[in-house]
């Protein structure tokens, strides 16, 4: 190649050497007679060494430009030369991934000497990340959270959390629930549950809480009637028209209490249902344990009774529950009958002293829903007579008398005075008129009245 001599000025007083023209301000180019480009005289590099560098897209930038992809560890250098003198700052315009590093530059920054720069260093580092993030509407106890199947961290409480082993940047993330809460039950979900570290810690996981509800039911049995109504907790009716299983609509969430309750009970025939483990609070199942036991009603059977003024009226119910009454008014018999059930009032035993006839009015029927109170019993008295036979009279004038009663007889056979007298009255046959020509004796003429006519009075005449 045959060099020639050549000068660019750019001052007033060129220095010329052989083969190269080197202008005395510094700032000439340099030219061979080919035009290959040279570096200038007081230009100088920007460079340094790259450690560490495990990713792919690392770029740096010399003030801000000059963009320089860096794919590898080892030196490097910015195409554009700098004058000596200026200053140059290095920064990191991208970090690399695949995976995700981060980078950080030494010696950075400074004023470009009259040689090149070599000093700069960028050392990259995969590092460690914390995972995290926070829980809402916690009530329980017993939450336990799980990453990547283990570094397992209870919670005790709403607010944040972090997991206590950081994972390597770049690595994958994954966080579940291990224990759901309980007193109350709650399920708790999981958001933005996984993902890739990025460079820093993740503090995006969301674990949201809610209580569970269960359902409140049950078993009826015994059941006859019809409307029966159930209540939980003073409200929520459910109907319930045959033995078997009930469950409520309304799910009761845990922790709260329950209060099964009978609004109504059922009629036609009427029932009275009792209830067992009704009341409680719900844990962490359904409550399933309620029993329901309908046992038909008993009621009541009485009425009134009048006119009595005897004593011993004894009445029965069924042919079994007797009643004895000692006075008007009313009255009831000690014992129940189920609903659906006949009810039948007799009179075992009249009254006496003074002996009684007692009627039992609207004494038979079945009970239905409420208790009878429609019984009536009346009684009258009974008058009681004395009589007897009378033998051997011949002829007309025989005049028998007790308590202020007479009676003429005309002929043998048996004869009652016409008196009504009260049972318990005491009484005294005698012979107010002899007949004519004959004398008649009377045996068993003097007595009390007991419950029957005296009808055992002789008389015998001669």
């Amino acid at each position: 190649m045959t060099r020639v001599w050549r000068c660019l000025r750019a001052w007033s007083v060129p220095v010329c050497l052989l083969g190269l023209v080197a202008c005395s301000n510094g700032r000439g180019s340099l030219e061979d007679s080919d035009g290959g480009q040279q570096q200038q005289p007081g230009k100088v590099t920007i460079g340094g060494t790259v450690a560490g560098l495990s990713g792919a897209g690392l770029v740096l930038q010399n003030n801000g430009g000059d963009d320089l992809a860096v794919s590898a560890n080892g030196s490097f250098s910015f195409k554009t030369a700098v004058d000596a003198g200026t200053p140059y700052s290095i920064t990191i315009l991208t970090q690399p991934g695949n995976p995700p590093q981060t980078c950080s530059v030494g010696n950075a920054s400074g004023t470009a000497p009259a040689t090149n720069v070599t000093s700069v260093s960028v050392t990259c580092g995969t590092g460690t990340f914390s995972v995290g993030g926070t829980v809402s509407g916690l009530g329980g106890s017993g939450l336990v959270l799980r990453n990547n199947g283990a570094d397992d961290l209870a919670i005790a409480s709403n607010g944040s959390f972090t997991f206590a082993t950081p994972l390597a940047n770049g690595s994958t993330f994954e966080v579940t629930v291990a224990t759901q809460p309980n007193r109350p039950s709650q399920t708790c979900t999981v958001a933005d549950a996984s993902g890739t570290i990025g460079g820093g810690d993740v503090r995006t996981v969301k674990v949201s809480c809610a209580t569970n509800a269960f359902t409140i039911r049950g078993t009826v049995s015994g059941l006859l009637g019809s409307g029966l109504v159930l209540q939980n907790n003073g409200g929520d009716d459910v109907g319930v028209q045959t033995d078997g299983g009930f469950a409520f609509a309304t799910k009761i969430p845990s922790g709260s209490p329950y209060d099964v309750t009978v609004k109504a009970q059922p009629a036609n025939p009427a029932q009275v249902c009792s209830l067992q483990n009704a009341a409680g609070v719900v844990q962490d199942r359904d409550v399933d344990n309620i029993v329901i036991t309908c046992a038909l009603r008993e009621f009541t059977i009485g009425g009134e009774l009048t006119g009595m003024v005897g004593s011993g009226l004894v009445l029965a119910n069924n042919g079994s529950d007797q009643l004895t009454l000692t006075a008007n008014g009313p009255f009831t018999f000690p014992t129940g009958v189920l609903s659906g059930r006949p009810y039948n009032v007799t009179i075992q035993a009249l009254p006496t002293r003074p002996l009684q006839l007692c009627r039992v009015f609207d004494g038979a029927g079945t009970v239905t829903d409420s208790n009878i109170t429609s019984v009536r019993v009346g009684c009258v008295t009974i008058g009681l007579g004395v009589g007897g036979t009378v033998s051997g009279l011949q002829g007309p004038g025989l005049e028998l008398q007790s308590n202020g009663e007479k009676l003429q007889i005309a002929a043998n056979g048996k004869f009652l005075l016409p008196a009504s007298l009260p049972d318990g009255t005491p009484y005294d046959l005698t012979i107010s008129n002899q007949p004519a020509n004959q004398v008649c004796t009377v045996s068993n003429g003097r007595g009390v009245l007991d419950k029957v006519d005296a009808a055992d009075v002789t008389v015998t005449c001669r």
